[in-house]
């Protein structure tokens, strides 16, 4: 499977992310500027980086599912719209004409360093608050660090972690390269105990993994576990951010949509949605996320042109 496949499992996953914010949006009735000037048709973007390819019969499929379900259940209207990129995203969102905006953590960094008024309403986990990206091999694998790692096979796991992409791609580009030529060859099989288990077994030198899916494959089989070792890992990333702008929403709107969020590990429906994109819930703002936005840019600034 190659990179650009990668990409495009990627996007599916936080193409269904972004479906699963609806239904509580929905579920709230979310207003703009007054009680009184309900939304016919709420709009949600997403970056291009998140939903890059979301053409294809299986994205078509449950998108027409969510909004025959929405239509449904709380009779609302809404739209799921792609944007180019998080630039575009941002500009579209400062003119009013998304409501909401699901972002990369790190592509919110990058987009509230040049707008203020963008502004993270809650984020979206998976066991830890801040993901942290591993680069693990065998242990009798010689290298020590990541530049001892230039050469062999890498298995990037198609689960939707952006940020682990972020991290394998600006740590090969500290040689002049990019991941397709500073590893010999770059795989992204299904899941992350798949890739794991051909580590252990020989038929990849390099895994990239975050840190919750790492020790889940501790808990799950010690004894393979126990043949891996670290060669290099992140600083934290900020995690995925449902964001909103100035006061597109009213302060008791946007309240009760993060009520609706946090609610999701309470019913039924909202823990089928959480399983489906690979995370355990939402969570409030954290007191130390601007430290860990501010982290995030310095590590990895925004590049001229987004990609």
């Amino acid at each position: 499977m190659t990179i650009r496949q990668s990409s495009s499992r990627l996007t599916s996953r936080f193409f269904f992310l972004t479906f699963a914010l609806a239904p509580f949006l929905a579920a709230v009735g979310i207003t703009t500027g007054t009680a009184a000037d309900k939304l016919d048709v709420l709009r949600i973007g997403t970056s291009g980086e998140l939903t890059g390819q979301t053409h294809g019969p299986r994205e078509k499929a449950g998108l027409e599912t969510l909004h025959k379900y929405i239509k449904e259940e709380d009779g609302m209207d809404n739209e799921i719209l792609s944007q180019k990129d998080w630039q575009e995203l941002t500009d579209q969102m400062a003119k009013g004409k998304l409501q909401l905006g699901v972002f990369q953590g790190y592509e919110f960094a990058w987009a509230q360093q040049k707008n203020p008024e963008l502004k993270p309403l809650a984020i979206a986990i998976n066991v830890n608050r801040y993901p942290v990206a591993h680069l693990v091999v065998k242990r009798d694998n010689a290298a020590k660090d990541f530049a001892g790692l230039q050469g062999q096979s890498l298995a990037l796991p198609a689960t939707g972690e952006g940020s682990l992409r972020l991290f394998v791609d600006r740590q090969s580009e500290v040689d002049g390269k990019t991941a397709k030529t500073f590893f010999s060859k770059v795989t992204t099989p299904d899941n992350v105990e798949e890739a794991l288990d051909s580590l252990v077994d020989g038929k990849v030198q390099v895994v990239a993994v975050i840190r919750a899916a790492l020790e889940a494959y501790k808990g799950r089989k010690p004894g393979r576990f126990k043949q891996l070792k670290e060669v290099a890992h992140s600083q934290p990333f900020p995690p995925v951010v449902v964001a909103y702008y100035g006061s597109v929403l009213d302060e008791g709107t946007r309240e009760q949509f993060k009520t609706g969020m946090m609610n999701a590990t309470n019913n039924e429906k909202g823990q089928t949605l959480l399983t489906l994109f690979h995370l355990t819930g939402f969570e409030a703002v954290p007191e130390d996320f601007d430290k860990v936005l501010a982290a995030a840019v310095k590590d990895y600034p925004p590049k001229d042109k987004a990609k």
